[in-house]
């Protein structure tokens, strides 16, 4: 399985290349800094540019607190894929990224939206990024890898909190 996912990743690398035309240059992205509202097909690229740099690093190491490829914990893999895509305003840690999304309607996500969920308890303490078909990309605890999930699995549903994004 593992092998098919990466074979899968420089297609879907070429295809969104092949329609997008010129990425933009990673923080050259309009709404990286303050100023107009990008057009809905920036947004659209942007979304698929967060769902590719999160899914770059599938199968890489958790490690709390970690930012790099000795591994990385949840916030940091949504901060990472926002980087790559280049928005540079994404916070640090799950709670800050909780209070900064611009909150999206549950029914309304869209890949690329971040996920935020109470996995112990009932303050928001995880994060994910939101991938299509219902799977999301998370890096989840220290005995596991970034890997996909269900969002509608018995355990993540009725975990899910709030769901966002960091652009308009």
């Amino acid at each position: 399985m593992a092998t098919f996912r990466h074979a899968l990743l420089p297609l879907l690398l070429t295809l969104v290349t092949a329609c997008a035309g010129k990425t933009p240059a990673p923080g050259k992205h309009a709404f990286a800094q303050a100023g107009p509202l990008p057009a809905a097909s920036e947004i659209g690229l942007i979304r698929s540019e967060i769902v590719l740099a999160a899914l770059g690093h599938l199968d890489a190491p958790y490690r709390y607190g970690g930012f790099d490829a000795a591994g990385l914990d949840c916030s940091a893999l949504v901060q990472r894929a926002h980087l790559q895509a280049g928005l540079n305003h994404v916070p640090r840690t799950t709670a800050e990224q909780a209070r900064a999304a611009r909150r999206v309607p549950q029914h309304r996500i869209q890949p690329g939206d971040v996920l935020f969920f109470a996995a112990r308890g009932n303050r928001i303490d995880h994060v994910g990024v939101f991938i299509g078909d219902g799977r999301f990309i998370h890096a989840p605890n220290a005995r596991s890898q970034v890997r996909i999930e269900p969002l509608a699995s018995t355990y993540w549903k009725p975990r899910l909190r709030k769901a966002g994004h960091f652009f308009e």
